[in-house]
């Protein structure tokens, strides 16, 4: 599969770390397959036992990678100088021969298994290169935001095709199978993650694993879910209810929206992450459930589901622009149902914006 972008994304985002390295004193980078690997590459593969390396320093980018893949690699990345090796090879012996001498930063996705090997290489101290990565990544770029919101605008196609097959009687997993393959259907790669649906009083578990719980009258339905397009993930929920609500949790779905809607509209060049979740908690405490929201607001989203930055009390760092993040408050109470809604945002400099068209008023399915 070749690149999403074209050459010049992934040279540019190449200048701003080996600008960064420069500065920081850093004589070389190595990132294993992972967010950042696809990040600076393009290229999506998993770690695995044989040792695959994006090598970058002041001169050169190199790309070491086990034989079986260079192929793959060749169609897959913009790096010309690839380098395989065989199984009968030590892959750590020729990282050395790429190594300056001097302080090495390590992607955060290597193996412990390989660390021990890895640090063998090095000529220097190691640290994490996550440090310098995550700034880079949270500022995303045209192509990047046209990928998330594609991500998001097909997700909620996949969801309303999906309603008309909800009823009594119809399992989370089975909700679940519908979505997932549905997702499919309107051409993202697949789930960013595992769909979450859960029923009744299992949507007070915010992370319950869908299971073969039926759907039944009178039920609250929570759907968290998320698709991937040109390697970037959406992140949304919605609360559905079987019938008519029950008279608290249609109080609760009203105070849950205000949350979710006001800290979104509170958003502005001087606002911080740690202050949207306070606007949230707020309404909700106002409301008498803040014990119930249990959870920070949100979190980054890109590449990986969670990243960068996160919306959670304390974190007092000023909104960047063209940061994506998700604005997802709840209210679980245990034994009996909770409310979620969740959209996929980012902030133009001045406002933030939702990608999700998909409503927020409350909802019944059949």
């Amino acid at each position: 599969m070749s690149m999403y972008f074209q050459k010049s994304v992934y040279a540019s985002r190449m200048a701003k770390i080996q600008k960064i390295m420069e500065q920081q004193g850093i004589a070389s980078m190595v990132i294993p397959p992972g967010s950042d690997f696809f990040y600076f590459t393009g290229f999506e593969t998993e770690s695995m036992e044989r040792l695959t390396l994006l090598i970058i320093t002041d001169d050169g980018v190199t790309l070491i990678t086990p034989s079986l893949m260079k192929e793959q690699a060749e169609q897959g990345t913009w790096v010309d100088e690839i380098r395989a090796w065989t199984d009968d090879q030590n892959p750590y012996e020729l990282l050395k021969s790429y190594l300056p001498a001097g302080k090495c930063a390590i992607g955060g996705t290597l193996p412990y298994s390989m660390f021990g090997s890895l640090r063998s290489a090095i000529r220097g101290d190691s640290i994490l290169a996550d440090a310098f990565t995550a700034p880079l990544r949270m500022v995303k770029d045209q192509y990047e935001l046209q990928a998330i919101g594609d991500a998001v605008r097909k997700s909620e196609a996949a969801l309303l095709d999906t309603l008309p097959e909800i009823s009594a009687g119809v399992t989370e997993i089975g909700v679940a199978r519908i979505l997932d393959s549905n997702m499919v259907e309107h051409g993202l790669q697949g789930p960013a993650f595992q769909t979450i649906v859960s029923a009744g009083a299992n949507s007070a578990m915010p992370h319950h694993t869908p299971d073969s719980t039926p759907v039944k009258p009178g039920d609250m339905l929570v759907i968290d879910f998320g698709g991937r397009h040109k390697g970037y993930a959406s992140d949304i929920t919605r609360t559905f209810f079987l019938g008519k609500p029950d008279a608290e949790f249609e109080k609760v779905y009203d105070i849950v929206k205000r949350a979710n809607e006001e800290s979104r509209n509170s958003a502005g060049p001087d606002s911080t992450y740690g202050g949207l979740d306070a606007v949230a908690r707020s309404i909700i405490e106002s409301g008498g459930y803040g014990k119930n929201f249990i959870h920070r607001l949100g979190h980054g989203l890109g590449i990986s589901v969670h990243e960068d930055p996160y919306v959670v009390s304390g974190n007092q760092q000023r909104i960047i622009m063209n940061s994506v993040f998700t604005i997802e408050p709840g209210v679980y109470i245990s034994g009996r149902g909770g409310i979620r809604i969740e959209d996929t945002n980012y902030f133009d400099g001045s406002r933030c914006v939702a990608f999700n068209t998909i409503s927020r008023e409350i909802q019944t399915v059949s």
